[in-house]
């Protein structure tokens, strides 16, 4: 070798350095066939020897990696502290750019430490190195590692050739890593084989060209145990094996393609079935080509197919269809019984490869999807329902009941499903639950559904910290429609109701029928108070519209009551409980009204009142304890009182006075009103006479309520009372609300008529709350229009001085007599002057007065007032 040549050269002086090279060399041979770590670290501490080095370290890595690996070091005397000596073990090359640059160039690295990049010199600080020698080891021109050598001190001057004697120690290094880690490879590569054919059952071995046994890998618990190599195929196995083997062998040899052969093999618990496979391979001699042999018993394989054939068939016999889904829907299979159930006679092989979903309902495809996630995600079986479609016939109803199809790597790699058609059962559960849920009249859900329902929307809400809103609704005066047309035409009107309230809500509120004349509309997920008060607007505006019972339009009117989750009720019961409360609070207002228990503070008594409170009205009537209260009507030009107004009061000795805008709705539904009117009537004209007498002239205005009006014989019985006391017609004013006339204007019409021509006066009473038109106006025989008060107290703002002007102006222009209502201030009373207004009522001219404070209006009037 060149490198040995030239120290052969050497000056004498150099003979020492030749010396140590020379071993150096030797030392590195023997790790070609010893590479222990022992035998390592010699041969580095003999390189270190001869290159007068302080220290010596092999790194090795695979090619192209930038990460290098320790494989073995002699430090000599350097001391390195553990985490610097662990640091060392691993090199990144991404780090020391310099290092890897020179070495993959193929050339040696020789420098002071200083002269190197930070990086490298923080890596050699620790160690107290002051010069760095590395020698690339290369294969076939790669950088596969190199050996590096630290000097405390400056090194001696290299004596000639010794940079070649150190490349071909390096040579000898790179041969002695690239043969350890070939036979590392073959190592592990053995291990690996013996480890895969231990582990099977199947036999394994190999045979020469001549049919002998070479070698044997795993026997099988069916086959020969003893030691086969060496045997010939017809003494080392049973005759059909040895048969099949023979008769494959050669085609095998002749062929670069595995052979396939099977056989069987009689045994006392029953026939073995066996399959094999022959592949050439080169003999170990290289001389000649040998056959390996795998042998596998498929028995229980071909058992299980057996089974599953018979399963089949049997499942084909089955009214319930099977299939099987890709993950995707996708019908991969289907049993005879899906022809059946989409009313085909013959197989359905077409459906095969179309998607499930493409024969179902597009309306079950949301739940059918979600039941396949389901499966998928969570491995565990879940039954769904869908409507199938079917050729020229109506859809099933079917229940599949959807478990995963596991996969041999124990995945879920599609779905299987049983199809029963429960078309009947369906159907009847349906109508069942059609029975116990919904109302059968209006079909709106009942009281159970809405109480399911309403239990849902308030969890949700406590989850999300939002609202729901609940409102009690309550026709006003259906009784009075039953009695006058009857229970056919009360249920049409209810039906009627139903539908108009619902065309106005949100498909995710909830309209429920309470029962009777009651309604109750559930709003989850409100959004903000200001959307209730519209929505419950909406409600009162689209039930005043006509319905025509018998050719007679009738426009009726509802009243409602509204509360707030969690706002005025923290469980369902309570919320149904005050919602229920603030309905009676709103028909006690005068109904066709909404009333929010949020602006009510007295309603928390009502509820727990309101049975006892029925109960002393009714005692109170009976034992005629009401009185008659007057308040004036005045002639704001004069001062003069034009009229008085009787107004019914009661007083109870448990609680006190109480308002009439609480027993008169009261009276109504306990059905006492007739005889209540009949005491207000007498008790009132009683007083007329004996102010008659004494020449007061003013006309009394009595109010008159639904039942009464709609009597056939109120025109009658109220001329008759009046004649009995003495009176004229003229001296009554009968007063009626604006909803009552407009509820059923030709009903009420003709009795308007009757009382007009027979003298009466007639008032509409609370005028602007009923959204009355024109012509309904010029239509009926009125004289007097009472503007409703909540008109009057709006004269503080623009728009509202505004509507009271039109008002104002639209009864002059019809030739009516306007009284407004609800005049509280000097300020109001005078621009009402302003706008020709004559007659006023209110609390600035007086509250409703007893008979003998009224008495003195009349006689003194009241014009200290304007």
């Amino acid at each position: 070798m060149n490198a040995r040549r030239d120290l052969d050269d050497a000056t004498p002086a150099q003979g020492n350095t030749t010396r140590d090279y020379l071993e150096a060399l030797d030392a590195a041979g023997q790790l070609i066939n010893d590479a222990s770590p022992d035998a390592l670290e010699r041969a580095l501490a003999a390189i270190a020897r001869a290159a007068d080095a302080d220290a010596a370290a092999l790194y090795r890595h695979g090619a192209g990696s930038m990460r290098a690996d320790n494989a073995g070091a002699w430090r000599g005397k350097i001391v390195l502290p553990r985490a610097v000596a662990e640091s060392l073990n691993r090199l990144d090359y991404r780090l020391y750019r310099d290092l890897h640059e020179t070495l993959s160039a193929g050339l040696m690295l020789e420098r002071r430490a200083s002269e190197l990049l930070p990086a490298t010199q923080v890596m050699l600080g620790p160690a107290g190195v002051q010069y760095l020698l590395c020698v690339p080891l290369l294969d076939a021109g790669e950088l596969i590692g190199f050996l590096a050598l630290a000097y405390l001190e400056q090194p001696r001057r290299r004596v000639s050739g010794e940079p070649r004697f150190l490349a071909t120690l390096a040579n000898y290094l790179a041969l002695a890593l690239v043969r350890q880690q070939a036979e590392q490879r073959m190592g592990v590569n053995a291990l690996r084989l013996a480890t895969l054919v231990g582990a099977t059952e199947d036999m394994v071995f190999e045979l020469s060209a001549d049919g002998i046994v070479v070698n044997v890998w795993s026997h099988h618990p069916a086959l020969p145990s003893a030691s086969l190599i060496g045997l010939p195929l017809d003494m080392a196995f049973p005759q059909d094996m040895a048969w099949a083997l023979g008769q494959a062998l050669p085609r095998a040899l002749a062929s670069e393609a595995r052979e396939q052969f099977e056989f069987t093999l009689p045994r006392l618990e029953g026939v073995i079935y066996c399959i094999g496979r022959l592949q050439a391979v080169p003999s170990e001699d290289g001389g000649r080509r040998n056959a390996v042999a795998l042998i596998r018993d498929v028995t229980e394989l071909m058992r299980e197919e057996a089974r599953r054939r018979a399963m089949i068939d049997t499942l084909d016999q089955l009214e319930e269809a099977v299939i099987e889904l890709t993950q995707e829907g996708r019908l991969t299979r289907l049993s005879a019984a899906w022809s059946t159930l989409r009313g085909r006679n013959n197989a359905s092989r077409e459906d095969l490869e179309q998607m499930l979903t493409d024969f179902v309902d597009g309306n079950d495809h949301p739940p059918l999807l979600h039941a396949y996630n389901q499966v998928l995600s969570q491995g565990e079986p879940l039954s769904v329902r869908f409507r199938l479609l079917r050729d020229g016939a109506e859809p099933l109803w079917l229940e599949a009941r959807l478990l995963p199809n596991w996969g041999a790597d124990g995945q879920s790699h599609g779905l299987r499903g049983v199809l029963r058609d429960v078309t009947a059962a369906h159907l009847s559960e349906e109508h069942i639950r059609q029975l116990a849920l919904y109302d059968g009249l209006t079909g709106l859900p009942n009281r159970v559904l809405l109480d399911d329902l309403l239990h849902q929307a308030l969890a949700r809400a406590k989850r999300s910290g939002g609202r729901v809103a609940l409102g009690f609704i309550d026709l006003d005066h259906f009784k009075q429609i039953n009695d006058a047309f009857g229970h056919q035409a009360g249920d049409q009107v209810l039906a009627t109701l139903a539908r108009q309230i619902r065309s106005v809500l949100r498909e995710e509120d909830v309209l429920a029928r309470w029962g009777g004349d009651e309604f109750i509309v559930m709003l989850p997920d409100l959004p903000d108070l200001a959307t209730l008060s519209q929505v419950a607007e909406r409600l009162r505006e689209i039930a005043r519209q006509g319905i025509v019972l018998e050719g007679i339009e009738t426009r009726p009117t509802i009243s409602i009551g509204m509360a707030v989750y969690p706002d005025n009720a923290e469980s369902a019961e309570a919320l149904l409980r005050v919602a229920d409360s603030t309905m009676y609070h709103a028909k006690s207002m005068g109904r066709n009204n909404v009333q929010f228990y949020g602006d009510i503070v007295h309603l928390k008594s009502i509820g727990r009142e309101h049975m006892a409170i029925q109960t002393r009205l009714n005692h109170a009537v009976l034992g005629n304890e009401l009185q008659v209260f007057y308040q004036p009507i005045v002639n704001a030009r004069t001062g003069q009182v034009s009229s008085i107004e009787a107004l019914a009061r009661w007083h109870d000795d448990s609680v006190g006075w109480i308002t009439p805008q609480l027993f008169i709705p009261m009276a109504e539904k306990l059905g006492l009103i007739s005889e209540l009117s009949e005491q207000i009537t007498v008790q009132a004209l009683t007083k007329l006479r004996g102010w008659r007498d004494r020449g007061f002239m003013q006309p009394l205005a009595l109010n008159v309520s639904r039942n009464l009006l709609f009597s056939p014989r109120f025109v009658r019985n109220l001329i008759k009372t009046v004649e009995e006391f003495k009176l004229r017609p003229a001296d009554v004013i009968v007063e009626i609300t604006e909803s009552l006339a407009l509820t059923d204007q030709a009903r009420q019409s003709r009795h308007l008529k009757q009382l007009h021509e027979s003298g009466f006066k007639i008032a509409i009473d609370d005028f602007g709350t009923g959204y009355s038109s024109l012509s309904q106006l010029h239509d009926m025989p009125i004289d007097i229009l009472k503007v409703d008060l909540s008109f009057t107290a709006r004269l503080n703002n623009e728009s509202g001085r505004r509507i009271m002007q039109a008002i104002v102006q639209m009864s002059h222009a019809l030739g009516l007599d306007v009284v407004v209502e609800g005049v509280e201030t000097l300020e109001a009373a005078r621009f009402l002057q302003g706008l020709g207004v004559e007659l006023m009522q209110g609390f600035h001219f007086s509250e409703p007065v007893p008979a003998g404070v009224c008495e003195l209006y009349l006689q003194l009037g009241l014009d200290g007032k304007i």
